[in-house]
């Protein structure tokens, strides 16, 4: 498990997480709607949406320091 990627941003939303959660399918050449992937994250707004939206394909999870 490795960290591939983190960008900066004003805030926090749906729009800029699309807009990462973009960059990422490009750069890492994620086909087939993320299947095959897992997405390890905190729980921030808009990155459900987003991950759902994007990668409906992929799993979701959330950092064990961050569930409750």
């Amino acid at each position: 498990m490795y960290p591939v990627a983190w960008a900066v941003v004003e805030k926090e939303t749906k729009d800029t997480w699309a807009w990462f959660i973009g960059l990422l399918i490009k750069d890492l050449d994620i086909n087939d709607q993320g299947a095959g992937w897992v997405f390890i994250s905190d729980k921030q707004k808009g990155l459900i949406m987003s991950m759902t939206d994007y990668l409906p394909r992929a799993e979701h999870r959330m950092c064990a320091r961050h569930i409750y």
